[in-house]
């Protein structure tokens, strides 16, 4: 199966249609469709202001002049940046978490106070090019600990990874996806398996080069608490498939994958597939309480990719990273190419390094996002980074459990009031919330019978119900086929609407569904 540029323009099209039906409705508008959440965070922003103001504050000390500010010495920096804190009349947000979050990496992570203290002070200012280019070097052994904690991977030798700081989750995959095929690890007449239902463009990445790759679906169990059936997998026994692209947890169906299809997945790779690589996107993965990522059980076959869009409700600040173990599967693949190849990279990397050879994935993945001959100005912002940190510091530290906790809270509250109101069961599991995955035939079934599913199925098209649901009710969602699912399934964003306004749609689409039945109701003669 290859996905191209035509069905992405379509589902586009589509959700065009739709939010447009929607805005001429009359009604209030209900955008259910892109899953941007309506909540900020606030501790770990406020702290990245109040850093800032204490960085400026220490530029402006030590400068020799009054025209511009200059660095700080590192020695006593932590002494200063404490007494500094120290000295707000009251501990807001930002004095408070600040405080908490350096102290914590101190401790925790075993971090020089002043070394520490001093790296997010030139970060913060953007002081200096990214150094090194990949990942500020305390910065990066936080992050390292975030994979470790939300992944519920072993702190241990086993669970090693290097990270490269990206301008979000989109960017990774792009870098990715550029680097496997630059190097020749997914080539002409290979194969990329993708789990479906997924965001149609995620389908079409693989073949963007134009370049023949074949994708092959790994199609996820509708409307369970589980996501693949037993088995389910074995196709990646095919040594055809070089890649296996898994959102996990998933979008749209939100949900993880359980730990007994991991082992199964553990076990292909042991027995039959060593080479495989397994790029997860994690984005969702800090909603889901107790979560058990691909990266605990196959760290070295992982190219683990993570955005801060959805769990810190960052989609405006485009951050995220890319993680490869530091004896990663992919390494071993580049040491494993013929001579002619080896050539080749080295013509196209030899500007980055000495000894291209040498040279790991996520180098030269690096190196591939600014197209090599600009590897040494690559690299995320340092202020970005620090604001990753973070984000990052939040959910490491017993203080930033709350917000963890709320927004699951909140999200499952949405999600009740949307399946309460619809009068279905929901689908249980391992699930982040996310989003809502309603079948408009589970709820045409349960209020008026298997009559009226016949009746739909065979006189509408099932983009008509999302279409109405826009042009009677200013409701936008998104179809099924939007991400090769089920044509007659409806994703909800349930981060982009409230409680009450899930209740609203789901009194909406009980209003067409009870019109539909009678519209469509034959007419009795005599």
């Amino acid at each position: 199966m290859t996905v191209g540029g035509d069905e992405v323009a379509d589902a586009f099209a589509l959700q065009s249609r739709i939010a447009a039906a929607a805005r001429g409705s009359g009604r209030p508008v209900i955008d259910a469709g892109r899953g941007q959440p309506n909540w900020t965070v606030t501790e770990p922003r406020a702290a990245f202001f109040r850093l800032g103001l204490f960085a400026t504050q220490e530029a402006e000390t030590y400068s020799t002049t009054d025209v511009w500010g200059e660095m700080p010495p590192v020695a006593g920096i932590h002494d200063r940046f404490l007494a500094n804190l120290a000295e707000d009349v009251r501990t807001d947000l930002g004095t408070a978490f600040l405080r908490s979050a350096v102290e914590f990496a101190v401790g925790e992570l075993g971090f020089d106070p002043d070394e520490w203290v001093h790296e997010l002070v030139r970060s913060v200012l953007g002081f200096g090019y990214p150094s090194p280019n990949r990942m500020q070097p305390h910065l990066e052994k936080v992050a390292e600990r975030y994979v470790l904690r939300f992944t519920g991977s072993p702190l241990d030798d086993d669970h090693r990874f290097d990270v490269f700081a990206t301008e979000g989750g989109a960017a990774a995959m792009t870098y990715i996806f550029t680097t496997l095929q630059v190097n020749g690890i997914v080539g002409p007449g290979d194969a990329v398996a993708v789990a479906t239902p997924t965001y149609t463009p995620y389908l079409q990445i693989p073949v963007l080069e134009r370049i023949g790759f074949d994708v092959v679906e790994i199609k996820a169990v509708a409307h369970q608490p589980y996501r693949f059936d037993e088995g389910a997998l074995d196709v990646l026994r095919d040594p055809r498939i070089k890649v296996f692209f898994l959102i996990n947890p998933g979008n749209p169906d939100s949900r993880a994958v359980r730990p007994e299809r991991l082992e199964e997945l553990r076990g292909i790779i042991e027995t039959d597939r060593p080479d495989l690589l397994v790029v997860n996107d994690t984005a969702y993965a800090t909603f889901v309480e107790n979560f058990h990522g691909v990266t605990a059980v196959i760290p070295r076959n992982v190219i683990l990719l993570h955005s801060f869009s959805k769990g810190y409700a960052a989609t405006g600040n485009r951050l995220g990273f890319v993680a490869l173990h530091r004896d990663s599967v992919a390494d071993r693949l580049l040491a494993g190419k013929s001579a002619e190849d080896k050539e080749r990279m080295r013509a196209r990397y030899q500007a980055a390094s000495d000894d291209v050879e040498a040279m790991p994935f996520i180098q030269r993945l690096l190196a591939d996002s600014r197209l090599v001959a600009l590897h040494n100005i690559a690299g995320l912002a340092t202020p970005d980074q620090v604001q990753m940190t973070l984000f990052e510091l939040a959910y490491l530290m017993p203080e930033g459990a709350h917000y963890v906790e709320g927004a699951r809270a909140l999200l499952q509250a949405r999600l009740d009031a949307l399946y309460a109101g619809l009068g279905v069961a929901a689908p249980g599991g391992d699930d982040s919330h996310y989003y809502g995955m309603v079948d408009i035939m589970t709820v045409a079934r349960t209020r008026h019978g298997e009559a009226l599913v016949e009746r739909i199925r065979t006189t509408m098209a099932p983009e008509e119900v999302a279409l109405r649901l826009a042009a009677d009710s200013g409701v936008i969602v998104q179809t099924g086929p939007s991400f090769q699912g089920d044509p007659w399934d409806i994703r909800l964003s349930l981060a982009s609407i409230t409680e009450d306004q899930a209740g609203q749609i789901a009194a909406a689409f009980v209003t067409l569904v009870d019109r539909l039945a009678e519209e469509m109701t034959p007419v009795r003669e005599g």
